[in-house]
């Protein structure tokens, strides 16, 4: 397999540094791009715009950083922030770049053959609980999953750009019900126009 466009999606809240190895076995040769995607997904009502700016900031400046510490110079690198749920906005990125490969850590286990969808299912469920196996089966190209023994959080780890993200998402929390009783996710409290999409580019 000799991918030219890889997808690799991140949780900055709990990074697993060992995918960036097979990563930078794939980006060394030349005409490949690596695309390091972050989903912003909040289950609050969030009534500014602003909290998902600020977080898309943040979690791209923290994207950035990894791609610094840990893949090597002159890979040729895109940095992306979607808002939505994770399965879907992560699909949604695959398809967009017209990905040839897809690389996600796993907790545990080994790396696997990418074409071996039903081994994915169960490793997938480690990587985040709920979206692994939507996405083995809804993945518009194949898989890598990558053995990861390591985890940190970003933000604990190297701080946050904007200020006051902590507070502003603790005051939406503690106050959402109060202000605008609703079931609704954070995303269904965007325009129309607006959810999905993506917020940083």
């Amino acid at each position: 397999m000799k991918p030219e466009r890889i997808l690799v999606p991140i949780d900055t809240a709990k990074c697993r540094p060992e995918v960036f190895s097979r990563v930078n076995a794939f980006a060394g040769r030349p005409g490949v791009t690596v695309i390091l995607l972050h989903v912003v997904h909040l289950n609050i009502v969030a009534p500014e715009n602003r909290i998902y700016e600020d977080l898309a900031q943040t979690a791209r400046w923290h994207l950035e950083r990894l791609a610094r510490e840990y893949l090597h110079p002159g890979v040729a690198l895109v940095f992306h922030v979607r808002a939505g749920k994770p399965t879907e906005e992560i699909v949604a990125e695959a398809k967009a770049e017209d990905v040839d490969l897809m690389i996600v850590p796993a907790s545990g286990g080994s790396a696997e053959n990418p074409h071996h969808r039903s081994v994915w299912k169960r490793l997938l469920g480690r990587v985040f609980p709920g979206v692994g196996e939507k996405l083995a089966r809804v993945s518009p190209c194949p898989l890598l999953v990558v053995h990861a023994a390591t985890c940190f959080n970003c933000q604990e780890r190297w701080g946050h750009r904007v200020s006051d993200i902590r507070a502003a998402l603790q005051y939406l929390e503690v106050n959402a019900a109060k202000r605008r009783p609703s079931t609704m996710t954070a995303e269904d409290s965007l325009p129309e126009k607006d959810r999905p999409r993506r917020i940083a580019a």
